[in-house]
């Protein structure tokens, strides 16, 4: 796909959110946190990451669908057991694991920890604020 300018993907980006209805959607949102008496910092780390999610999806569709897909499986796993010992070990994808060399593994978990951190961030801060999706 030929590279957008910043200024045609701005364009697209707004285009996108006025077709979903994106403003109406986070006034909604931004007014259940506040009537739940969220503080405003915690009300603005949730929309700027909607809105980074958002971005991705529109932008980035592959990347975005399969860092949802790996959202989904730290949910799952903190669901389970908040104080699961080794959840790095459940997200590794052996397949393409086995076909890395040491250096390549070693880069491969820290990744995944690293990811997994910002993951387990946004589940607990999305947790408090139960009304967002």
């Amino acid at each position: 796909m030929k590279e957008l300018s910043e200024m045609k993907k701005r364009v697209l980006l707004a285009k996108q959110r006025l077709k979903m209805g994106y403003w109406n959607k986070i006034e909604q949102n931004r007014n259940r946190l506040n009537d739940e008496n969220h503080s405003f910092e915690v009300v603005r780390k949730i929309v700027v990451e909607q809105t980074k999610r958002d971005e991705r999806l529109i932008l980035e569709r592959d990347r975005a669908v399969e860092e949802e897909n790996l959202y989904l499986k730290v949910c799952k796993i903190l669901d389970e057991n908040p104080d699961e010992i080794a959840p790095i070990g459940r997200l590794i994808d052996r397949a393409v694991y086995e076909k890395l060399d040491e250096q390549g593994k070693q880069r491969y978990v820290l990744s995944l920890a690293e990811k997994f951190r910002k993951l387990s961030e946004r589940y607990y801060l999305e947790k408090s604020a139960s009304t967002i999706v």
